[in-house]
């Protein structure tokens, strides 16, 4: 819901339900410190008038606000009828009051019309069963049951929204008024639990460090250690739950470590938890330092799971990886051992006791456990490999006779050579339309795939260069080894996705001040698009920047 929140001298707007990191910003907005009694002043709640007629003009727990909004984020057309109709009938405003009617909508019926009174009993029915069976729904007199509730609610009440009438479900106080009950409003890495005498306070992972603080100033600690830390996350396998056991029990270095690994995990994507627990599986991970590691080197690795010798590998890339068209009637004659064989002395890799591992990278903090399993980190040179393909820039500004400028209604093309002149320009603007979150990998950031691309490919770039005066959209990518043909095959397409509807589809969007006008360029929408290597396009490219790794 939109809010308008009173100050002295200002109406500020704002959303809720929303998250702790937008809570922070309101509340330097607004000049008041983030903690577990920050209040807000609602003025009004724009375009809704039931929450409206709720909540203005009153003052409101920021934290106890939030809560309610994210119960009634998730309630449907009935459920947040029968909110509104028994918060109305109470006339009631306290906000733990309405918190606690979340929780208890089960114990109401809200009708508002009476044509079908069949149906109207079968509504209440499973309201208060909460849950019936096709069977049972069919074979219930409705009207008998309707009949049966307002009998016994002989004043029912009228609202707004309805008749309201009570059921024989017992209204519970789930909410205590301080200890906020355990909801999962939007996707999270796990919970963690803090107990402490009695009472409990739920962290959804990854939290930021307010949402800690204040847990702490509800339980009355005064740090983690007075507190039962408990972790419930089906994401945590057994290599991350034993290094973590290895820190000391209920202590801000264990709580700090369990929110670290939940935010690389958060970075990496739940979906990509069955690789990396494979991996770690593999690798045994001891500390956090190898944890790390891992994390910041699993685009490196190829993971086969359930490949545990020479055979076993040599069958998967004949039948399944799909480098072979395979005819399983000429499987007598092929020697899938001897194969497997061959492509192990080729490769980087080990068997352990989660499958086959190949390392493709030179990470040295990955030493000593790869030493582990009989993977050494070879000396390497990471390569530079320039993909190009045409830009397409567009302008509404024209220049008349007398060379001044002015500007038209239809877009107008600027053609490579002019293009050229402008190429710092655009390489600033490229710079940023960069996010945080592509620091490390580029766009490789988003590549869906754990497979020899995603291990080789380091990362890679969009960026603009002079080529023979014209100027040309590249894609810059840092190689740990090189590609195989269907390998360069699928990172084309990766780009090309990227070119025509991932990130240059944003960035050809915005506009760039090039003396004197803007104009918008594309990596995509020129008439003879094609994405090839300097030597496809036929033009020489500086020697290759090589990056010496290992030891």
């Amino acid at each position: 819901m939109n809010i308008r929140i009173k100050t002295k001298d200002s109406i500020t707007g704002f959303t809720i339900p929303c998250s702790e990191e937008q809570i922070d910003k309101l509340c330097e907005v607004l000049g008041i410190s983030n903690n577990s009694q920050a209040e807000i002043t609602v003025d009004s709640v724009y375009m809704d008038d039931r929450a409206n007629g709720l909540l203005q003009n009153k003052t409101f727990n920021l934290d106890k606000l939030n809560y309610l909004a994210k119960r009634l984020d998730s309630f449907d057309k009935n459920e947040l009828t029968t909110f509104y109709a028994v918060s109305y009938s109470e006339k009631s405003n306290d906000i733990d009051r309405l918190i606690n009617l979340t929780f208890n909508t089960h114990c109401y019926s809200v009708v508002s019309d009476f044509s079908d009174l069949e149906a109207v009993g079968r509504k209440m029915y499973l309201t208060e069963q909460q849950a019936a069976s096709p069977t049972a729904l069919e074979q219930l007199d409705g009207e008998g049951y309707f009949n049966k509730v307002l009998a016994d609610n002989p004043n029912p009440l009228v609202t707004p929204y309805g008749i309201l009438y009570r059921n024989k479900n017992e209204y519970e106080q789930v909410y205590d008024g301080i200890h906020f009950p355990e909801y999962y409003w939007e996707e999270n890495m796990g919970t963690v639990t803090l107990d402490k005498d009695g009472f409990a306070e739920y962290l959804y992972l990854p939290y930021v460090k307010t949402e800690l603080a204040k847990a702490l100033e509800r339980l009355g600690a005064a740090d983690v250690s007075e507190c039962e830390v408990t972790l419930d996350s089906s994401l945590f396998n057994d290599e991350m739950k034993n290094i973590l056991k290895g820190l000391p029990k209920n202590s801000q270095e264990e709580i700090d470590g369990i929110n670290y690994i939940a935010e690389r995990i958060a970075e990496m994507g739940a979906k990509e938890m069955p690789y990396l627990g494979n991996l770690t599986g593999g690798l045994q991970p001891q500390t956090m330092k190898d944890l790390d590691a891992i994390f910041d080197s699993a685009y490196e690795f190829e993971m086969f799971d359930g490949i545990y010798n020479a055979e076993d590998y040599g069958r998967y890339m004949f039948c399944e990886s799909g480098h072979f068209e395979y005819d399983e009637n000429l499987e007598e004659y092929i020697d899938f051992e001897r194969y497997g064989s061959q492509r192990l002395l080729c490769e980087n890799g080990a068997f352990t006791h989660a499958g086959y591992i190949v390392y493709h990278g030179y990470n040295q903090d990955l030493s000593e456990m790869l030493a582990e399993v009989g993977i050494e980190i070879p000396s390497q040179q990471t390569q530079t490999l320039k993909l190009y393909m045409p830009l397409r820039a567009t302008t509404y500004y024209d220049e008349n006779d007398f060379g001044d400028l002015y500007q038209v209604d239809c877009e107008i093309d600027v053609y490579p050579e002019e293009l050229a002149e402008y190429e710092e320009e655009i390489l600033d603007a490229i710079t940023n339309n960069s996010l945080p979150e592509e620091k490390e990998r580029g766009l490789m950031k988003y590549y869906g795939e754990n497979d020899s691309v995603n291990a080789k490919v380091k990362r890679y770039d969009f960026s603009v260069e002079n080529v023979g005066g014209k100027l040309m959209g590249i894609a810059t990518l840092v190689l740990n080894a090189p590609l195989e043909d269907k390998e360069m095959e699928k990172i084309k397409e990766e780009i090309s996705g990227q070119a025509s509807d991932g990130w240059c589809e944003g960035f050809e969007q915005r506009e760039i001040k090039c003396n004197g006008k803007e104009i918008y360029v594309s990596f995509w929408q020129s008439e003879n698009w094609s994405l090839q290597t300097a030597e496809e396009l036929g033009i020489s490219e500086p020697k290759q920047e090589l990056t010496m790794g290992g030891m």
